[in-house]
């Protein structure tokens, strides 16, 4: 056989493996590689919009607002706490979306199953969890609960399918604006990682303007955005005495310096 041939068979081979080996765009190849999606490309694939709420109508492109599909506002009891509240709080908005009766996810379940794994908890690895198990309803692990029952091992588990990083901290400011915007078009909560001043935990006004260097950080819930204002609404996990009712509208400017990293959820269909 001459080398000419053989460079032509060892490349039809390596082409053949190849073609072989490709799996369909976002396709895991592992578990550890599916684990948290950062190519915006492939997030915008995987995030598709929530019938009857999300849209590419100039109306959702304007302004956009889900917290009517919200659960009530909960306080955390610490808050060192408040990342499994702000996870608790979007997974059971994709969970209640299509079911008559209105359930809340357990956050008390993702903390102490971290703890009990050896983990320090965090936000990240909650995400984790949540792919890779669930959590419970609140009703099985309610709040502030200090074990975790029997009773978890046999009833239904609620998880993610995925969930994509929208943005970091080396992210532009205006690119953070826009992709929690896009998420929230399509009717997507965004759970956000705040750099905020000291005031912040005794807000108890309806907007936020930081008036010092960031001394405290928060991880709250994008629940709408308003194109004139130029302002998202985030959710907390701080109670109804804070903020407006558990709310707070903060400007585009002031979002784009403060939001260190954005998650938006890929739930499982």
């Amino acid at each position: 056989m001459t080398i000419t041939r053989q460079l032509a068979l060892l490349f039809s081979v390596l082409l053949s493996s190849c073609l072989f080996a490709q799996q369909p765009y976002g396709t895991a190849k592992s578990a550890e590689k599916l684990q948290g999606l950062s190519d915006l490309e492939a997030i915008d694939q995987m995030m598709y919009y929530i019938p009857g709420i999300g849209s590419s109508a100039r109306e959702d492109l304007l302004r956009q607002n889900i917290k009517p599909y919200m659960m009530p506002i909960r306080q955390v009891p610490q808050t060192g706490m408040e990342w499994a509240y702000a996870l608790a709080d979007a997974l059971e908005y994709y969970v209640n979306l299509n079911t008559n009766f209105k359930d809340n996810m357990s956050p008390d379940y993702i903390s102490m199953s971290l703890a009990n794994a050896g983990t320090r908890p965090n936000l990240v690895d909650g995400l984790g969890l949540l792919m890779n198990s669930g959590t419970v309803s609140a009703a099985i692990v309610p709040y502030n609960s200090n074990t975790i029952p029997n009773s978890v091992y046999s009833v239904a588990r609620f998880g993610i399918e995925n969930f994509g990083y929208l943005f970091r901290p080396e992210t532009r400011a205006r690119n953070r604006v826009f992709e929690a915007r896009k998420a929230l078009s399509r009717g997507n909560p965004v759970i956000v990682e705040l750099a905020t001043d000291g005031t912040f935990t005794d807000l108890k006004s309806d907007s936020y303007e930081p008036t010092g260097p960031a001394t405290e950080k928060h991880f709250m819930t994008v629940i709408g955005y308003d194109g004139e204002a130029e302002t998202f609404e985030l959710r907390s996990s701080l109670g109804r005495n804070w903020g407006n009712g558990g709310y707070v509208t903060i400007s585009y400017d002031d979002f784009g310096d403060m939001a260190q990293t954005g998650y938006v959820l890929i739930p499982k269909e």
